[in-house]
């Protein structure tokens, strides 16, 4: 039985990392810059609060990109995937840890920053799928 491959671009670094950024500066701007005045969290999705969906999808996102940007690097994927998780899950500590000096935000949550790294964990779907992709340079990709 052959395997299926699935041919994934990989556009140029300038792209990819600039892609990091941006998500992570929404992420630090939802953090720390918007302060809201009242709560806004009050709906309950199920039994999951909607702040910690936010929380996990936000840090997944970021996980993946990162991961994105990364995978040219010729060191092994689960290097990759621990360095992966372990980026987005401190820089969502560092920002956990940013909003004691906000005004109007709630502390150093250890739950957020558990839901944080669940979230970024969840680029290991990506590490365990890899080698059903065939990653290539966007100019191969398009010829």
């Amino acid at each position: 039985m052959s395997r299926i491959t699935l041919p994934i671009p990989l556009l140029p670094a300038s792209i990819r990392w600039a892609a990091v950024f941006v998500v992570a500066g929404l992420i630090f701007y939802a953090s720390l810059v918007t302060v809201p005045e009242t709560v806004v969290d009050e709906t309950h999705p199920g039994i999951i609060p909607l702040s910690s969906w936010r929380h996990f999808v936000a840090y997944f996102v970021l996980a993946c990109t990162v991961a994105y940007a990364i995978e040219p690097w010729e060191i092994p994927r689960w290097h990759k995937a621990i360095s992966v998780v372990v980026v987005a899950s401190v820089y969502g500590a560092g920002l956990e840890a940013g909003q004691m000096f906000v005004p109007h935000r709630t502390d150093f949550l250890i739950e957020d920053v558990i839901t944080n790294t669940l979230g970024a964990t969840g680029v290991l779907l990506w590490y365990g799928l890899h080698p059903r992709f065939q990653v290539q340079s966007y100019d191969e990709f398009i010829e």
